[in-house]
């Protein structure tokens, strides 16, 4: 198959109104694939990764599998952040791959609704922890 080297690539040869859809795409077929579901499995722009049976473990696979498909590097704190297939897309366009998606809402910027209460932000021990464990 021909065509663009790398996911990013891909992002960019897209009009910018397709672009954040593909993304989502591509980041809940490599949930799928990271956790053995087949191609047609529901799994639910909301749904925690945790609830459709991600350990820790396949979380990093994850991150691995994102880092190479986007040649970016990603931090595993940003999983356990945004630890939904919606929630991991928004991030990626609005930080990792803001020079893809030009525009949107920097992360840092108040959002319109309340985060909810389980997506607190970790303690920065935990974040150090993390961070040590999973590099």
């Amino acid at each position: 198959m021909t065509g663009p080297a790398n996911a990013v690539d891909l992002l960019l040869s897209l009009p910018r109104a397709r672009r954040r859809q593909t993304l989502a795409d591509l980041v809940d077929a490599e949930v799928r694939e990271v956790l053995l579901l087949p191609d047609d499995a529901e799994t639910g722009a909301d749904v925690s990764f945790f609830d459709l049976g991600m350990t820790s473990l396949r979380l990093t696979e994850l991150r691995q599998r994102l880092t190479r498909m986007l040649d970016r590097r990603i931090e595993i704190e940003a999983l356990f952040e945004h630890p939904t297939s919606q929630g991991l897309t928004d991030h990626l366009a609005d930080t990792v791959l803001s020079d893809v998606f030009p525009g949107t809402v920097p992360a840092s910027a108040p959002s319109a609704t309340p985060a909810p209460q389980n997506a607190q932000e970790l303690p920065p021990m935990v974040q150090e922890i993390l961070r040590n464990l999973y590099s």
